[in-house]
């Protein structure tokens, strides 16, 4: 896993905001990965961290409303400034009422989001100018040169072309692989 510097930097300084840190971006690009990468780092000064992934049935089996979304945090988050990670947040029902409410409670909120309803302008009326969105691309080119990098291989500009820069893609074999996502 490559860091993606380029978007952490912009990330970065809003760590202890209140207003909600939007990551969007489309289906695949790596949204979940850079947030893995800043709850790592958050991770170092606390772990007052609560993270929900709601692509796994599990966690939405745990929470799929506003109101269990807000009794859960308060059910399992510590005193001090607790930081939310919420993951595809567009699968809870009514989530962004449950947001709304968690940022007044000494927290810092990241959520991430890939479908239409959260990528459109509607956040704008949902969050009501709370919140703060990061658009998450697929790699460019200098990103797949440096994950080739780490694994000592060399990065084709052929394959790049063909198939962009979507990080899955180069977890398979060469350009003519059958197991292509």
């Amino acid at each position: 896993m490559i860091k993606r510097e380029n978007y952490l930097q912009k990330i970065r300084p809003f760590y202890e905001s209140d207003l909600v840190k939007v990551i969007t971006g489309i289906r695949r690009c790596g949204k979940s990965v850079v947030l893995e990468q800043i709850m790592s780092k958050i991770r170092e000064k606390t772990d007052n961290i609560l993270y929900l992934n709601f692509e796994k049935t599990a966690d939405l089996l745990k929470v799929s409303d506003a109101i269990s979304l807000v009794k859960y945090v308060n059910d399992n988050k510590k005193d001090s400034k607790c930081y939310l990670f919420f993951d595809e947040i567009q699968k809870v029902k009514n989530w962004y009422i449950a947001i709304k409410d968690l940022r007044l409670e000494n927290a810092s909120i990241f959520i991430t989001g890939s479908n239409f309803k959260l990528l459109s302008s509607e956040i704008t009326t949902l969050l009501s100018g709370r919140y703060v969105d990061f658009r998450i691309r697929t790699f460019v080119f200098s990103e797949i040169e440096e994950y080739f990098k780490l694994q000592n291989k060399t990065a084709s500009v052929e394959d790049y072309l063909i198939w962009g820069g979507f990080p899955a893609r180069f977890l398979y074999g060469d350009i003519d692989s059958e197991k292509i996502i």
